[in-house]
């Protein structure tokens, strides 16, 4: 799925409407709650957390350790880190239970109508599902907020909050190497496969992109890639007025020999769909 990241216009779909295991994408619900019902410099305090699993993502808080909501979301958009998802859905609910129904409500009201969750952190559970085109639109809504946006298309970055600083990298790879992609989010579980909400900006032109249930990271990231310059591709730059230039001539009433030029003072530049007037 590619859609116009400013309109929603959808430019390329298929089955975006099936719903899928979403892996990690389900922390950009954790993210949105977190941006619209804390501030960026409160403190939480990280619960204690028993990883299912010894591979999962974490920066190894400590029960009782104290973390600005920034580096939290910082945590949880690059390195995935399933502690600090745990540590958000606490400070802002109360409990994870609470958390959870909290994202319930919000995909409810975004009108989300494939999306349910489970979780806060992305864990597979048949309750735990999405569509390529609700993730879609609820990037679109995070992109709009300026500190998501900046975290998103950070390569790397330092917690400096906690009681260590920490040094993590994006785990989207894309963000790292192609400097017009500037999000979004990865996953993957077993059930899930490989799954990638991308974003890029070229001349004017920003796209969103999703890809769920890949084999691998490379056919997810080749995949991805694809489908931002494939969108990016269907935009042009257009300059309907040109400073200095004369757009019309009008008569003047009265006066049967004589125009006024209308030019205007300043260049106009537009993105535009390729084909469009």
């Amino acid at each position: 799925t590619v859609v116009d990241a400013r309109t929603g216009e959808v430019l390329l779909a298929d089955a975006a409407d099936e719903r899928h295991a979403i892996a990690s994408a389900t922390k950009l619900m954790t993210a949105l709650l977190a941006l619209e019902r804390a501030e960026p410099g409160d403190v939480f305090t990280a619960p204690a957390y028993r990883p299912m699993s010894p591979i999962e993502s974490m920066i190894r808080l400590r029960a009782g350790e104290r973390m600005k909501v920034e580096d939290l979301l910082r945590a949880i958009m690059l390195e995935s880190a399933n502690d600090a998802a745990v540590t958000l859905a606490e400070g802002v609910s109360g409990s994870r239970e609470a958390f959870v129904a909290e994202m319930n409500d919000r995909a409810a009201q975004l009108r989300l109508a494939n999306t349910s969750y489970a979780n806060p952190i992305g864990l597979d559970d048949p309750e735990n599902y999405s569509s390529a085109e609700d993730l879609a639109a609820l990037a679109r809504r995070l992109l709009r907020d300026r500190l998501f946006a900046r975290i998103a298309d950070s390569p790397s970055t330092v917690l400096r909050s906690g009681a260590r600083t920490r040094r993590i990298a994006n785990r989207n790879l894309l963000v790292r190497r192609h400097p017009f992609v500037s999000g979004v989010k990865t996953g993957h579980t077993r059930e899930a496969g490989f799954v990638l909400v991308g974003s890029a900006e070229r001349g004017g032109a920003e796209v969103v992109s999703v890809v769920l249930g890949e084999p691998s990271e490379s056919a997810r990231d080749a995949d991805t890639l694809a489908l931002l310059r494939w969108g990016l591709d269907q935009f042009r730059r257009a300059q309907p007025l040109v400073a200095g230039r004369t757009v019309e001539r009008r008569a003047v009433k009265g006066h049967d020999r004589q125009a006024v030029r209308l030019v205007p003072a300043r260049t106009v530049a537009l993105t535009v769909r390729k084909g469009s007037a």
